[in-house]
């Protein structure tokens, strides 16, 4: 008998499409003079997100911390080894193998909008941070700003391309996040989450937002 179970709360959706879309428009504007302003704002956005993701993934609900999906890397190893096989049990949240791939996508996400604040072209643009560095280390900035994005677009197509692996094994994981609810064979109590309000992500995001455009904007 299968049995609807929360897994992911609204602030958890709400960061991941968000974050889609903020993605998708700084590919747009990256390259365009015309449309720099909404690039930069964009970036602003994009580092509120990260930094209040962050912060849920320390106070928030129990399957988005870090301390929930974090494993060794054996694990994530076994994990991989046995989703090859058709052997893995998948749990109520990011799998081990799942949680590393996060980890990276934050952590090039991060890059990416903190090098954008350095970031200085000598001639249209000079990012707000940019004079906090001599002129040799925003010129490195710069160039690590402009190369780091096409790791994230290899890391963000190594993603879907898993998630479509998933599906093929008829393990669906874009359901969830965008419902909330995932459907389980039988629902074992020490087994599910414990979800936090995701209007507390969404106040910690109000915060964020205010004091990022008001310092660096």
């Amino acid at each position: 008998m299968n049995t609807v179970v929360r897994l992911w709360d609204s602030f958890i959706r709400g960061f991941h499409w968000i974050l889609v879309l903020v993605l998708a428009g700084l590919w747009m504007t990256g390259g365009d003079l015309d449309y720099l302003d909404w690039h930069v704002r964009l970036g602003l956005l994009m580092l509120a997100l990260l930094i209040t993701r962050i912060m849920w993934g320390i106070l928030g609900s129990q399957n988005a911390r870090f301390s929930h999906f974090v494993r060794s890397p054996i694990a994530a190893f076994k994990h991989l080894r046995q989703e090859v096989k058709g052997q893995a049990k998948e749990p109520l949240g990011h799998n081990p193998a799942g949680g590393y791939m996060i980890l990276v996508l934050l952590a090039l996400l991060l890059i990416q909008a903190l090098t954008g604040l350095f970031t200085d072209d000598d001639i249209f643009f000079r990012g707000p941070l940019a004079h906090w560095v001599d002129s040799d280390t925003a010129r490195s900035l710069t160039r690590l700003h402009r190369n780091n994005f096409d790791w994230i677009l290899i890391a963000s197509g190594i993603h879907i391309v898993a998630i479509f692996w998933y599906l093929a094994r008829k393990k669906d994981l874009l359901t969830p996040m965008i419902t909330g609810n995932k459907e389980v064979e039988t629902k074992e109590q020490q087994q599910v989450p414990t979800i936090r309000h995701g209007g507390w992500g969404f106040a910690l995001l109000a915060f964020n937002l205010i004091w990022v455009f008001w310092w660096l904007g």
